[in-house]
């Protein structure tokens, strides 16, 4: 009888000894305070059944000890398998901050899908521990997986029809060791699986409610980065388009172009004082689909990442005068004062890009000015910068539309009928700005408007 329970006994303790050793190995490959209290409990459990078996000749000391350490293994026991939930909190609390900040990242920043549900499973099994968990999508594909492969994940999926109860209800649901958390995606219902493990405790009521919270944030997430992959999509859409018809079109209107200017110099023949009467306009016309054409290319390659300057020193009076040469045409019908200094105004400019802004500038003023006003050009130094303001007596802008007057297509609400293409304001304040300059406007409505083109003097 003695030697079974001497068996017994040296079972008990290779069994809790084992318990301990995994535990305290899962502890330090996923520090858990749990496992941690479970590996101290099964510790003392072992160092109670050292004691009762080897230390049967210690007397009332080795009783003593026996006792205390029975009292101190009990509750930690206890805790380790079913922690209160007031103990849970107390578990969590060093690291709510780290975890809004964190939710915070993982609401905003996640760049796909797969990393969001990455970040998210990691977060989910440190609020409420756990040996592994997965992620099953609306389409039941596993979108990502943490401490568990992802075929056994999808094995574990196929075998439990997770997305069927998930479907029914918001609320997280237990099912032998696992934690299933509903995602109630916009495509159809998926799941956070959390699986405990087999030295893990269970999860509790406390849990189950901190989940149901998160898995409301999770999907948000999950939503947000579909709908901004789709927005990023249509966007290249968009700058495909603008690409593809800039680079299409350019080509027969420079045929256009340079037909008509023949018809104009004479070179295909006399042509009748009223064809030729029509010309100038027709030019000016071509000039401007030419100007459009030349910004949806350039809108293109900035959205793109392509578009880099070729700067080189230049005077900004020289450059602003050829702008305007070029742009006479259409400003034929608006008294046009041009206001520049004698001497040279020096700066780094891209001479090509920086005509661009002031065609636009001066294009925009006759547009929206009516026929016979006037058009101020001003050239100044003002603090090291070398400005360019463009004046006109038009309708003015009113402060609402002002803060969305330099948006990509923004265009003011009672000016819609003005031709354009919304990018013009757009792409000139971001060709200003590679130029470490701005592009500004001040206006009042009735009043005319006044937008001023700065760069740094050249040093």
């Amino acid at each position: 009888m003695t030697d079974l329970l001497l068996v017994l006994q040296v079972a008990i303790a290779l069994t809790f000894g084992l318990l301990a050793v995994g535990t305290a190995v899962s502890w330090i490959r996923q520090p858990d305070r749990r496992h941690g209290l479970l590996a101290l409990a099964s510790a003392g459990v072992l160092i109670i059944v050292m004691i009762g078996t080897f230390g049967l000749g210690w007397g009332q000391a080795g009783t003593l000890v026996t006792d205390l350490l029975t009292l101190s293994v009990a509750p930690i026991l206890y805790f380790s398998f079913a922690p209160p939930a007031w103990l849970r909190r107390f578990w969590r609390q060093p690291e709510e901050d780290q975890f809004r900040s964190a939710l915070h990242d993982l609401l905003l920043y996640s760049p796909d899908r797969q990393t969001l549900a990455h970040r998210a499973l990691s977060w989910a099994q440190r609020l409420v521990g756990g040996e592994s968990a997965f992620l099953i999508d609306s389409d039941r594909s596993i979108l990502a997986s943490h401490g568990v492969d992802p075929d056994e994940a999808e094995r574990i999926a196929a075998r439990n029809d997770f997305l069927s109860v998930a479907g029914q209800g918001h609320e997280p649901w237990r099912k032998d060791d696992m934690l299933i958390v509903p995602l109630d995606l916009q495509k159809g219902p998926g799941a956070i699986v959390l699986v405990s493990g087999r030295r893990a405790p269970s999860f509790g009521d406390d849990e189950l409610g901190r989940l149901a919270q998160y898995a409301t944030s999770v999907t948000a997430g999950l939503e947000r980065v579909t709908l901004t992959s789709r927005i990023q999509a249509l966007e290249k859409a968009k700058s495909d388009f603008l690409n593809i018809a800039s680079h299409e079109l350019r080509g027969p209107m420079t045929i256009i172009k340079g037909y008509l200017t023949m018809f104009e110099a004479g070179s295909l023949g006399e042509l009748s004082s009223t064809a030729s009467s029509v010309l100038p306009l027709l030019i000016s016309k071509s000039d401007e689909i030419n100007w459009m054409l030349e910004q949806m290319l350039e809108a293109a390659r900035l959205e793109e990442g392509r578009l880099e300057l070729n700067t080189s020193p230049a005077d900004v009076v020289d450059v602003t005068d050829r702008a305007i040469e070029g742009v006479k045409m259409l400003l034929r019908g608006h008294e046009l004062n041009v206001d520049e200094p004698a001497e040279p105004v020096e700066a780094d400019l891209d001479a090509d890009r920086f005509q661009m802004v002031v065609r636009n500038l001066l294009s925009n003023a006759a547009k929206y000015s009516p026929p016979g006003s006037g058009i101020t050009v001003r050239i100044r130094r003002d603090d090291g910068m070398a400005t360019v303001a463009v004046i006109d007596q038009g309708v003015g802008i009113d402060p609402q539309d002002q803060a969305n007057l330099f948006t990509r297509f923004g265009r003011i609400q009672n000016t819609q009928h003005v031709q354009g293409t919304g990018l013009g304001l757009w792409l000139s304040r971001e060709i200003a700005r590679m130029h470490n300059g701005d592009l500004t406007v001040e206006s009042t409505p009735g009043s005319g408007s006044t937008f001023v083109l700065a760069v740094p003097l050249r040093q």
